[in-house]
């Protein structure tokens, strides 16, 4: 049976076990299909970049010339051709890695496959005469979606956070991605690797590589790979690190953790935009699921961004009632992050309900030294299982400190949390009266944690100090301005 598809630039008919991609000829501030020779040079590229990696997809390419019913397929040199169209063996769309994963009929395995596939690709591809190149286009593109973003009416903390992060990041770590191009990790790469590209009838075939703008392709290894991390952390974030682990097993270096994020995090807002766009192209119904997707993945970039000045581990700590616990819950969500409390963890240990008031003995040292032992534990698994850890305790004393670290193999960022005493008293006599409560500190407790405090050892650039006395949306921000402040000022 046959059927047509059409994008904003293409149109595909789908005829037996072949599919005729025909361009559009359209002229768009991205690519230009506005004459017959470019749509065949256009074509032609087509079909030379994609061979390499699904060679047997990619048939060629062919001249549509007038027949007495219309038009018909020829060969590419047959004169009179009115359009030119790219011949591909129609491959069963319930076969691409995205149906498979959605159906349940892909997981870790076939994900590590295609990391494998990918740095192999990668490894190969052809080195640009200009790789330095990449990095200003990388800032051009980050600074034209912003502003195309916004021209959308996007207009929210989702952005602000977002945009905030990009500009530190690219400031402070400049002179490495510039570095990683002058060591060859800028290659001719795909451009699009999104789960719905990757068709796994045969092997590992991947199709639809960028083909219209060079710029697009001649980029970073992390950020070509960072498209696929990205659609892949919007199904499971485990099969997000299997891919990104089988990568640099396999020889590839996507840059570290951090990178990836960055990467990712500007890839889920470049769909967000095109979704957006999208959504004013079609019906209602259309548009408002659009939206919707657009939502999730500004959601989604925000939430890397955050991993990326968070790291891995954070521990936020303070006098009780010093707002720590306000702070961590709010970083947690921000980066989607796992919350470790001190006081659950202790009450667990001591066979008590979270709400009901432990007894005195169970502040005792040797108590504590469990407490944060255990704490240290938890986060250490967290971490293994590549998911990022806010940790919510006092910290007060160096001995607690070390027995947490001992089960680390982690270096904690540490937010320290103050407060004056007459906030922290008044705070914790108005906690003290809930019913759900889950601190047992009282306002005398706070007071006297205060005198209890044993100066943190931190190195300066993994310790950062906030005033709590203020708003909790007024925290968050300080937070974020003082760690975007030491991306930006990072060794360039």
């Amino acid at each position: 049976m046959d059927e047509l598809r059409e994008t904003h630039i293409s149109r595909v008919l789908l005829k037996g076990d072949r599919a005729y991609k025909i361009k559009k000829p359209v002229t768009l501030p991205f690519l230009d299909y506005g004459t017959l020779e470019r749509r065949l040079g256009f074509c032609r590229d087509e079909v030379r970049l994609n061979r390499r990696l699904a060679p047997d997809v990619y048939r060629g390419v062919r001249a549509l010339v007038p027949a007495p019913e219309g038009l018909r397929v020829a060969d590419e040199a047959a004169p009179g051709a009115v359009e030119y169209v790219v011949e591909m063996r129609r491959y069963d769309e319930d076969a691409t890695l995205a149906r498979r994963l959605d159906a349940g009929a892909a997981g870790e395995r076939e994900v590590r496959a295609v990391g494998e596939r990918l740095a192999a690709f990668h490894a190969a591809a052809v080195r640009p005469a200009e790789p330095e190149r990449a990095v200003p286009a990388l800032e051009a593109m980050v600074a034209e979606n912003f502003a195309t973003l916004r021209e959308l009416h996007v207009e929210d903390e989702r952005l602000t956070d977002s945009q905030a992060l990009a500009s530190a990041f690219l400031t402070g770590r400049r002179a490495e991605l510039l570095d990683r191009a002058a060591a060859g990790l800028v290659r001719d790469g795909h451009g699009d690797l999104r789960a719905e590209h990757v068709v796994l009838e045969r092997g590992i075939e991947i199709v639809d590589c960028v083909e219209f703008d060079p710029a697009l392709r001649e980029i970073d290894v992390g950020l070509d790979l960072a498209f696929l991390v990205m659609d892949l952390l919007r199904r499971d974030e485990r099969l997000a690190r299997a891919l990104v682990s089988a990568y640099r097993e396999a020889g590839g270096d996507p840059g570290d953790d951090a990178l990836v994020a960055f990467f990712a995090a500007q890839r889920a807002l470049i769909r967000a935009k095109v979704a957006l766009l999208r959504a004013g192209q079609v019906d209602e119904r259309d548009a408002a699921r659009r939206r919707a997707d657009a939502a999730a993945l500004l959601g989604l970039g925000q939430r890397l961004g955050w991993r990326v000045r968070l790291g891995s581990l954070v521990i936020v700590c303070g006098p009780a009632a010093s707002g720590k616990s306000t702070l961590a819950a709010a970083l947690a969500e921000r980066a989607g992050a796992a919350l470790l409390s001190s006081d659950l963890v202790r009450k667990a240990l001591v066979g008590v309900a979270p709400t009901e008031r432990a007894p005195e003995d169970a502040y005792a040292p040797e108590v504590n030294r469990r407490t944060y032992a255990a704490l240290g534990r938890r986060a250490r698994e967290c971490i293994v299982h590549g998911r990022p850890v806010v940790v919510d305790a006092t910290f007060r004393y160096r001995a607690d400190r070390r027995a947490f670290t001992a089960e680390l193999g982690a270096d904690p960022l540490w937010v320290e949390c103050r407060a004056p005493a007459a906030v922290r008293a008044r705070r914790a006599a108005v906690r003290a009266a809930r019913a759900d409560a889950v601190s047992d500190a009282d306002a005398a407790v706070a007071i006297l944690q205060e005198s209890e405090w044993e100066t943190l050892d931190a190195a300066p650039e993994r310790r950062l100090e906030i005033r709590t006395d203020r708003g909790s949306g007024a925290v968050l921000t300080a937070v974020r301005e003082a760690l975007d402040a030491r991306l930006r000022a990072a060794p360039r």
